[in-house]
C-alpha cells in the first residue's frame, strides 16, 4: 500500500491549494458553499494530478532507475506492474474528471488542457528547457482557473501575472536544483 501512496505523489497535492487562492483574495473563505466548491475541485484536480504523475513516472522508467533519488519510485523500482499503474492512472482520471465536470463544465476545460499539456510535457516538451519551466507556471495558473470557474469568482489580471511569476522562479530554481545533483 506504501508504494501506491508514494505512485500518487500525494506531497505534491499542496500545489492545488492555489485552487483556493481566488477564494481568499475576495474574501469569501468563510463562504461554506464555496468552499465545498473549491475542496470538490482541489480533490478532482488532486486526483488527475496523480493520473499524469503515475504516466510520467510509466513514461520515465528507465531514466528514474539512473536517477540517484527518482530510481526509488514504485515504477522505477518494480514495486508496482506497469499494468497495475496505468489501470489506477485510467481509474483516477475517469474520477477526477467526472467529480470536475459535476462541480463546473468550464473547470473540466481547464483541467482538460492542463492534463494534456502534462503529458506532452511527459512525452517530450520537458527536455525544451524553455517550455519546460513555461509549462510548470502555467499549471499553476491553471489552478487558479479551476478554482475560479469552479465557484464562479472572476480572477484579476494581477493574481494571474503574479502567480505565473512566482511559479516561473520556483520552476528555474527547482531545475538550478535538479542540473547540480548531476
Amino acid at each position: 500500500m506504501k508504494h501506491f501512496f508514494t505512485l500518487l505523489r500525494p506531497k505534491q497535492y499542496i500545489k492545488n491549494i492555489f485552487i483556493f487562492l481566488p477564494l481568499f483574495f475576495m474574501g469569501q473563505v468563510t463562504d461554506i458553499e464555496l468552499f465545498v466548491k473549491a475542496s470538490l475541485a482541489f480533490v478532482a484536480f488532486s486526483l488527475s494530478a496523480s493520473a499524469v504523475y503515475i504516466f510520467n513516472d510509466y513514461e520515465d522508467i528507465k531514466d528514474d532507475r539512473k536517477h540517484p533519488k527518482k530510481k526509488y519510485r514504485p515504477l522505477a523500482a518494480g514495486k508496482i506492474s506497469k499494468n497495475t499503474a496505468l489501470l489506477l492512472m485510467i481509474i483516477l482520471f475517469i474520477i477526477g474528471f467526472t467529480l470536475m465536470a459535476v462541480i463546473s463544465l468550464k473547470a473540466l476545460v481547464i483541467l482538460s488542457i492542463y492534463v494534456i499539456l502534462n503529458i506532452l510535457y511527459s512525452l517530450k516538451l520537458k527536455r525544451i528547457a524553455v517550455l519546460d519551466v513555461t509549462i510548470i507556471a502555467i499549471g499553476f495558473v491553471s489552478r487558479l482557473f479551476v478554482g475560479s470557474f469552479a465557484y464562479e469568482i472572476q480572477l484579476t489580471i494581477w493574481i494571474v501575472i503574479m502567480t505565473f511569476l512566482l511559479a516561473l522562479f520556483l520552476a528555474l530554481a527547482k531545475r538550478r536544483d535538479d542540473v547540480q545533483i548531476f
